[in-house]
């Protein structure tokens, strides 16, 4: 193919996705810190709900959520705290939400509810030695190379074809498919988002046209949720 034709084919792929790759690039770089909220207690009803939806499991695990301002994230030093970038607080236009469905998360909520799945593995990850674990995500001691959040959709959008990618049909989201610990992370947020019943898990699997496997990824991190009992 020649570099003419490979140039319009990467942007006739990702042309429609732009106002996505745009607002991740403005939203969530690194952004001016100001003392009187870097680091402080994330208070916030969002963030309040994910915390909440994790005690519907029954876990008794205290994590604190903080803000940060280079990018969301769970220090594997201190795997109690929750950083979540404060550009989070800016919604997201309706495109850009649309555009972003089962690539990535781009609301606060769904961002909390990844981190969690971080943070209570790293507190106990016993179950990712295991062989149903591998069957579902992969191993974790594979050596994590992740991006940033842009470069990673965005190579996958331009030059893996996206959704429209078979291969993406067998993990929660685009962003999933960078890392065994972000496709658990993944399963988590949406075992919190559907409280872990079948109906709802069934339901968002038909919704999204994923195959059968991403249930299955879904239906176990809600049952290993239910079996988390870190003080």
């Amino acid at each position: 193919m020649s570099n003419r034709l490979r140039r319009a084919r990467v942007v006739a792929i990702t042309a429609p996705h732009a106002p996505l790759l745009r607002w991740l690039d403005r939203t969530r770089g690194p952004m001016a810190a100001d003392p009187a909220w870097l680091g402080r207690p994330a208070r916030h009803p969002q963030v309040r709900r994910a915390l909440r939806e994790l005690r519907g499991f029954g876990v008794p695990t205290a994590l604190e959520v903080v803000w940060a301002a280079d990018g969301s994230g769970v220090e594997p030093d201190a795997p109690r705290v929750i950083h979540v970038h404060r550009g989070l607080l800016e919604a997201a236009p309706a495109r850009v939400r649309q555009l972003a469905e089962r690539v990535v998360c781009i609301d606060l909520l769904s961002v909390v509810r990844h981190e969690i799945g971080h943070a209570l593995l790293m507190l106990d990850d016993r179950a990712a030695s295991t062989d149903e674990f591998r069957a579902c995500f992969g191993d974790i001691r594979q050596r994590y190379a992740v991006g940033t959040v842009a470069a990673e959709v965005g190579r996958r959008l331009e030059r893996h074809r996206g959704l429209a990618n078979p291969r993406y049909r067998r993990v929660v989201s685009l962003y999933a498919a960078t890392h065994p610990h972000e496709r658990f992370a993944e399963a988590v947020r949406m075992a919190l988002a559907t409280g872990g019943r079948p109906a709802a898990i069934e339901a968002w699997t038909q919704a999204a046209g994923v195959d059968p496997c991403v249930g299955a990824q879904i239906r176990y991190a809600a049952a290993w949720l239910a079996r988390q009992r870190h003080p």
